[in-house]
């Protein structure tokens, strides 16, 4: 399950951090496109990584590799559109540096400024569950276009149990449960839940800090195929483990968990495909070379849909304070009401 979840998180960072470095750096000439695109209807913008393999004469590759021209198709040579099949709207993308927008491009093999992607408003290209979007990218030339499908994922909806100000337990003997509706084409989930608490120093109760510990419990979640509810699990115990494994003992300091948010993701089926087949070739006997896997007509990346669901305010049962206060993971940590 935590490779699963390192395949899923590195994929999703690929959008505005990342390149694919598995791709051979320098290659005979040929254009080679790589793309990166998650449909959110949630999102304000929809951004779409659009990059290209390139050619190195000299045999440098990682050289090369920080020239930005390099990378980046011309933006007078291609267009990157978007099409609603249902609703029949068709956009054009405008390409903006990345930076400027708030995603820097981690520092690495790949030149990081400008972080170029491809942009539209999500007033300019609405979008509802369930409609299927095709990505059309255009070279120029006599190149064929480059596209690819991916139906948006609906409304992630945990059930009426997990609501703002419900009691959430973890029983130390037995699992955890935790219910929700993804829609019909969501594929694989991950799950976590922000822990909010504050330090209090007992000497000088105004000195108050409030933090944040993000516990990601079940990731890898596979969607239900015999019913369109999906269940996650985890055994009770670990949520203090995982707390007494993260937080140090402090001196003249006391505690207090004031609330958890939980946050479900989900991603569509060539998320998933891509998880699976890369999970595939990385056992103990495998080769570790990971196998292609793209849904493109040509070239390499994802384009695909993710979605999220985010319930603030869930609070402790009385017994799970009660062993968040004196369990044996978490007693020495001053956790009071």
């Amino acid at each position: 399950m935590k490779k699963l979840a390192l395949f899923f998180a590195l994929l999703l960072a690929a959008l505005f951090t990342a390149c694919d470095n598995d791709l051979q750096l320098a290659a005979d000439w040929k254009d080679i496109p790589i793309v990166y695109g998650f449909m959110n209807r949630a999102d304000t913008a929809h951004y779409i990584r659009v990059e290209k393999a390139f050619l190195d004469p000299d045999g440098n590759a990682f050289q090369t590799a920080q020239i930005v021209d390099s990378l980046y198709y011309p933006v007078e040579q291609i267009t990157v559109q978007l099409e609603n099949l249902q609703t029949g709207k068709l956009v054009t993308l405008q390409r903006v540096d990345g930076a400027a927008e708030g995603y820097p491009r981690d520092p690495g093999v790949f030149a990081n400024m400008p972080n170029y992607l491809y942009k539209v408003k999500a007033t300019d290209f609405p979008l509802e569950g369930e409609q299927e979007v095709r990505f059309i990218l255009n070279r120029g030339g006599n190149l064929d276009p480059v596209t690819a499908e991916a139906v948006v994922l609906a409304e992630i909806e945990p059930l009426s149990s997990i609501t703002p100000g419900s009691k959430i337990d973890f029983p130390t003997d037995r699992e955890a449960t935790f219910r929700f509706r993804g829609g019909e084409e969501a594929r694989i989930f991950d799950l976590k839940l922000l822990l909010h608490y504050f330090e209090r120093e007992i000497a000088n109760p105004s000195n108050v800090t409030e933090y944040t510990l993000e516990w990601p419990f079940a990731t890898g979640v596979k969607a239900s195929t015999e019913t369109t509810t999906t269940t996650a699990r985890v055994f009770g115990l670990n949520f203090y483990e995982f707390i007494g494994d993260n937080l140090e003992v402090k001196s003249g300091i006391e505690r207090g968990l004031q609330s958890m948010t939980l946050v479900i993701t989900g991603a569509g089926e060539a998320i998933d495909e891509y998880v699976s087949i890369s999970l595939a070739n990385t056992g103990i006997t495998s080769s570790q070379e990971v196998p292609v896997y793209t849904n493109l007509s040509e070239g390499r990346g994802i384009f695909s849909s993710i979605s999220e669901s985010v319930t603030p305010d869930l609070l402790l049962t009385d017994d799970s304070r009660d062993s968040l206060f004196f369990g044996q993971f978490t007693a020495d940590l001053n956790f009071v009401q």
